[in-house]
């Protein structure tokens, strides 16, 4: 009965040694990927900040993936909140003038400095009374965050309270709130009863 019991503490201590030794090592490390998915995410929301520290915009969606082979995000039925940057902050986010976007996907470049709203894009100023609201709706637009700027080069339609206009394609500075419509540019103006 004793060599019985010295036999099982050897094996219990041998194994005990093997365990520690085995926990002691690294983990195997794994390959960075090239291509593909690297990291995704459920439902994502983010806030973006400028350099001076004000809000540049609140950005989520269904689903977020990095982009390995080029380091772009992608994001699927993507909502924004983009806010014009010259304006005074002293309303509280919700409340500022700010641009409600929403897109199929958005593809936010390795820069970050550009976001490319792909397929139908449908944005409405908000923020702001109800007679300078407008709504515009254009396909595959770029915004550019430094810049403040968005454009495309295919059709838009762009609509305020009383008036719809119509062109083949935009160009729109968010901070001076100038709206530049080229090539074929078809206005429609109703005027209030």
């Amino acid at each position: 009965m004793n060599a019985w019991l010295w036999l099982v503490l050897a094996t219990l201590t041998a194994l005990s040694l093997w365990a520690n030794h085995a926990l002691q090592q690294p983990l195997p490390t794994a390959q960075k990927r090239n291509f593909g998915a690297d990291h995704s995410f459920i439902q994502p929301e983010a806030r973006v900040f400028t350099k001076d520290g004000d809000v540049a915009y609140d950005i989520r969606g269904a689903h977020l993936q990095h982009r390995a082979e080029s380091g772009e995000y992608l994001l699927s039925q993507a909502r924004m909140l983009v806010y014009p940057q010259n304006q005074p902050d002293t309303a509280p986010s919700a409340q500022r003038e700010h641009w409600h976007i929403q897109s199929a996907q958005a593809k936010i470049l390795a820069d970050r400095e550009h976001v490319l709203l792909e397929g139908q894009v449908d944005a409405e100023r908000q923020g702001v009374p109800a007679e300078k609201r407008i709504t515009l709706r254009a396909q595959n637009v770029t915004l550019a965050r430094q810049a403040q700027t968005a454009s495309s080069a295919h059709p838009v339609t762009v609509q305020g309270a009383n008036w719809q206009s119509q062109s083949s394609a935009f160009h729109a500075d968010l901070t001076t709130k100038q709206l530049e419509q080229t090539g074929r540019v078809h206005d429609r103006y109703q005027p209030i009863d």
